[in-house]
């Protein structure tokens, strides 16, 4: 009788773009190192910072492949972590963010047993350095608490293109995933993820975990803080996917989101006193989602200027 085969864990990358995270990115390092699941190496990719992140990631002594590059933004840093990545999974922790520490345990056994799933979240809170905790972005209402939600690739598409319902911290996905969707586009400054999300799931299937297993922190330095840049981005990103994949979602789901977001790019050229610039997307809304009447008060304001 032969002796049975010895089934062999898959390792998980974890990729940690940092940039001026000294603060923060000891704590992020420290939850990813604590995992419950043994097989897995931790990526830091240091994007060009300038306070004294190196010195803080310098306690771990070797504990992790660490690399540094010019300040390029969280894209470049992100696909430079996945080109030195070995594992058959990439997990992303952004510096600021922290896991529990069985996350990459219930995700691995999750996607062990569910091959035909691309793309793994889980739940997540906010918080703050205070200890105030706010509820979770993405609700879960599941009959049974270790349920999975599934989402088909047209069903995940279509709600990606009216929201961005992942966050990146919790993301667990298959490396060869990337061969298929392309890495995550260096030309945009935010929205990176949900760019990337809807290029997975034009492709894949996902799933999400119910358990909360990550926490996001929330402080003044945040990124998503930036409301110009992230409505830009926002518009982008749909301009982008919608010639990319213009049959995965109707043509109202496009037009709502891509009116509702150049009309509050008018209000942000307004709040700023551009009013040549409030007009032209003001008029641009009106064109894409016609039955916005706000973009008329808009125009309206403009022209009383």
């Amino acid at each position: 009788m032969s002796a049975p085969v010895a089934t062999r864990s898959p390792l998980v990358s974890v990729i940690i773009p940092a940039y001026n995270s000294a603060a923060f990115v000891l704590q992020a390092v420290q939850s990813a190192l604590d995992q419950t699941y043994g097989n897995y190496e931790v990526i830091v990719v240091d994007d060009g910072s300038t306070d004294d992140t190196k010195l803080v990631l310098s306690r771990f002594d070797g504990q992790f492949r660490y690399l540094y590059q010019p300040n390029r933004g969280l894209s470049a840093a992100r696909n430079a972590g996945i080109a030195l990545a070995k594992g058959d999974f990439v997990c992303f922790l952004d510096a600021d963010d922290l896991w529990a520490p069985d996350k990459v345990e219930l995700q691995v056994a999750y996607m062990e047993r569910h091959r035909d799933i691309a793309l793994l979240s889980t739940g997540y809170e906010h918080f703050t350095d205070d200890g105030a905790v706010a509820p979770p972005l993405y609700a879960v209402a599941l009959p049974v608490e270790t349920a999975a939600r599934t989402f088909t690739s047209r069903d995940d598409f279509v709600k990606f293109v009216s929201a961005n319902f992942i966050f990146v911290s919790t993301v667990m996905v298959r490396k060869d995933c990337f061969d298929k969707s392309g890495l995550f586009d260096t030309n945009l400054r935010a929205a990176e993820d949900r760019d990337m999300w809807l290029r997975i799931s034009a492709h894949f299937d996902i799933a999400c975990l119910p358990p909360i297993l990550v926490r996001k922190r929330n402080h003044s330095l945040n990124m998503s803080k930036d409301r110009t840049r992230q409505i830009r981005s926002r518009i982008q990103v749909l301009e982008k996917n919608r010639a990319l994949f213009p049959e995965l979602a109707p043509s109202s789901a496009w037009d709502k989101q891509l009116g509702k977001l150049y009309l509050r790019t008018a209000y942000d050229s307004l709040s700023r006193d551009q009013s040549k610039e409030a007009r032209r997307a003001a008029l641009r809304s009106l064109r894409y989602y016609p039955s916005i009447k706000a973009a008329v008060l808009v125009l309206a304001t403009c022209t009383a200027r």
